[in-house]
């Protein structure tokens, strides 16, 4: 059965010796403090006499995978089979115990360190799975991501580089030479963290309709394309789809990839929208 990221709540990697939590990754709203459930997770590991891998609660899931320095915690909504998750943590282990082992081990009280290891984390259990033929697109302003630092900064600046409003992710991906995982990891995190928002390539089918552009941005596309402009402009009424507005339209005289190219460029500055848009 295929992974389901929508069922992963919270994530943390605790320290055995200790029982501190050096990272943690929140998924979703938990009705539980995050760290009562660590606490009592390390607990339950630390004075059982057999090992624990899952502790059932009334409305999630916790499974646990167990290193020599390390345990990985996931919160899960739960899953008819737990067998991907745990594969997914077991990698997850091996890796933070091959490259922080020697860290966990004379631990001196700094989680600073292990931070970067969110992306990781991240690759195994994306925040959510983008749609590939959807294209993301900036927002105006987001939410501090607290694991930007060092190599994640590095290649979260080199997927921004190639994001511009127009490729799709499934473009973006052939276009870095990262792996398709690390692009949709890397996309996941901006997404959660309210940095981009993604829209759909235009088609024929496509309905639009007027919207509220800034008077300023309408005067400057009217100084720049007149008449056709209005032309344009006064088609979309959001009955008929772009492929039967251009076909009237190129009866005027006016040529269709110069047509496609205004609509795009009223889509892009907010002046038309789909009407399906909310």
């Amino acid at each position: 059965m295929p992974l389901d990221v929508s069922k992963v709540r919270y994530i943390s990697l605790i320290r055995m010796e200790g029982g501190e939590s050096v990272l943690n990754i929140p998924y979703a709203e938990l009705t539980v403090d995050p760290d009562l459930i660590a606490g009592f997770v390390t607990a339950v590991i630390i004075f059982a006499k057999t090992p624990i891998r899952t502790i059932r609660k009334a409305s999630y899931d916790i499974l646990i995978q167990v290193g020599e320095t390390v345990l990985v915690l996931l919160v899960i909504d739960p899953v008819p089979d737990e067998a991907p998750y745990r594969a997914k943590l077991q990698h997850i282990l091996n890796e933070v115990e091959t490259l922080h082992g020697e860290k966990l081990r004379h631990f001196e009280g700094d989680v600073r360190r292990f931070r970067e290891f969110a992306l990781t984390i991240i690759k195994e259990f994306p925040f959510q799975s983008a749609d590939l033929n959807m294209i993301p697109v900036f927002k105006n302003s987001g939410v501090r991501i607290p694991f930007r630092v060092g190599n994640v900064d590095h290649e979260l600046e080199q997927v921004e580089s190639f994001i511009n409003g127009k490729r799709t992710v499934a473009e973006i991906m052939d276009l870095m030479g990262y792996s398709d995982e690390e692009v949709q990891a890397l996309i996941s995190i901006l997404t959660r963290y309210e940095w981009i928002e993604f829209k759909h390539r235009l088609t024929d089918n496509d309905v639009l309709q007027i919207d509220d552009c800034p008077a300023i941005i309408l005067d400057k596309l009217r100084a720049q394309y007149g008449q056709a402009l209005e032309d344009v402009m006064t088609k979309f009424d959001g009955t008929a789809n772009i492929n039967d507005i251009v076909e009237e339209l190129a009866g005027l005289q006016y040529d269709k990839d110069a047509l496609w190219f205004l609509i795009k460029k009223l889509v892009e500055v907010g002046c038309l929208k789909s009407v399906l848009a909310p």
